[in-house]
């Protein structure tokens, strides 16, 4: 049967072109009427015998180049984990280091500087506030968008006052103790978007700032009556009888963008091509991904990837938690982003607003979607 050739990612397009091709067509046989007549003459001798033609040269490897990221342990960054493990980024030519970093405080200095290539982080009032003080950092590639129906995150409550019946909306809330990270971040911002839905308003709360895992302890005790997370911390407090889920982030703020990879100016103007390898490798891993976390396509080889990466998880979790759904082109939300820096503005929280053009850079997704075509769900 004839081979098919599909449209393949430009890195190995080349490689297989001569596959794809096939055979040279075989020369026709002359007809009998194109014969030339008259005596038989002596057969004439047989054309030296041609060397078999050599193979095409294999493509050479590009060479490797060191790309930092400022990123913990998370299962937001699986579609990382996948183009890392599966080799997708080392056939851009790119390895990664990871540079330890748990704030933005800690992470947008060294973007600015040029310490670290890469970062990750959402729709928070310092970042808008970092961008408008001159900080040229932008988020490029999407991790985590709020589609509606996924569970991922979002507001839990206390397991008692949900088995109880004393919260069963969002209006019930009133009085109650929330934990949030921190004021002009995203689960203040979430916690908002879910008050509203309710007609209350932050006010109407009591807001407790706190680091995720502490808002599972804080539950535990009953210090707190309910928080807004992420996974897999939500997970842990449901599976230790704490909390209950609520309200996923979707049901606060459909379409959100809470976590993208950001790129520093360095590497977006003085190396674009290592920034769009670098696109085309995680949107592949991005697609692997969706692909298990939709389909089960090779679920326990992605799982057995996250736990590799992420060890402090069994098994049995990612049975459990609600992996986050993305955009398997990679796109980040930028209307997402404009609402969340409108609301940042109108607390106060960001002084003077910036171009949106300035925070998301989609160029680099765009390319990879079109070396690799749009995604088929």
């Amino acid at each position: 049967m004839r081979a098919r050739c599909a449209p393949l990612g430009s890195i190995v397009v080349l490689g297989l072109l001569a596959a794809c091709a096939g055979g040279a067509p075989a020369a026709s046989r002359p007809s009998e009427a194109s014969t030339p007549a008259g005596p038989a003459s002596a057969p004439a001798a047989a054309p030296p015998a041609q060397a078999p033609a050599a193979p095409a040269p294999a493509a050479e490897p590009l060479p490797l180049t060191t790309l930092k990221i400022a990123a913990q342990p998370s299962i937001a960054s699986a579609a990382r984990y996948v183009a890392m493990d599966r080799g997708y980024l080392r056939e851009q030519g790119i390895e990664l280091e990871e540079v330890p970093s748990t704030t933005s405080a800690q992470m947008l200095p060294s973007l600015a500087a040029g310490q670290i290539d890469m970062g990750l982080g959402g729709a928070a009032a310092g970042i808008f506030n970092a961008i408008a003080q001159g900080i040229p950092v932008r988020m490029t590639l999407d991790m985590w968008t709020a589609y509606p129906g996924n569970q991922s995150g979002g507001l839990i409550v206390r397991r008692d006052l949900i088995d109880s019946g004393q919260v069963r909306d969002f209006r019930d809330l009133l009085g109650l103790r929330v934990g949030i990270t921190s004021k002009g971040q995203a689960t203040e911002y979430g916690l908002h978007a879910g008050l509203a839905q309710g007609g209350l308003s932050l006010v109407d709360v009591e807001t407790v700032e706190m680091p995720y895992p502490d808002m599972t302890v804080a539950l535990g005790n009953r210090s707190i009556d309910a928080a807004v997370t992420i996974e897999p911390y939500g997970t842990q407090a449901v599976v230790q009888g704490f909390a209950a889920r609520f309200k996923a982030w979707p049901e606060l703020i459909p379409y959100d963008a809470p976590a993208s990879i950001m790129f520093s100016e360095d590497l977006i103007e003085m190396r674009a091509d290592l920034a769009r390898r670098f696109a085309l490798a995680y949107v592949r891993g991005l697609r692997d991904y969706d692909q298990a976390r939709t389909k089960g396509k090779d679920r326990e080889a992605v799982i057995a990837i996250m736990q590799n990466h992420v060890p402090l998880l069994d098994r049995a979790m990612y049975d459990q938690i609600p992996w986050p759904s993305n955009n398997p082109d990679g796109r980040v939300n930028a209307e997402a982003i404009a609402a969340a820096q409108d609301w940042f503005a109108e607390r106060g929280y960001v002084q003077t607003k910036v171009d949106i053009s300035r925070v998301v850079d989609n160029q680099f997704a765009d390319y990879a979607v079109a070396q690799l075509g749009p995604y088929q769900p």
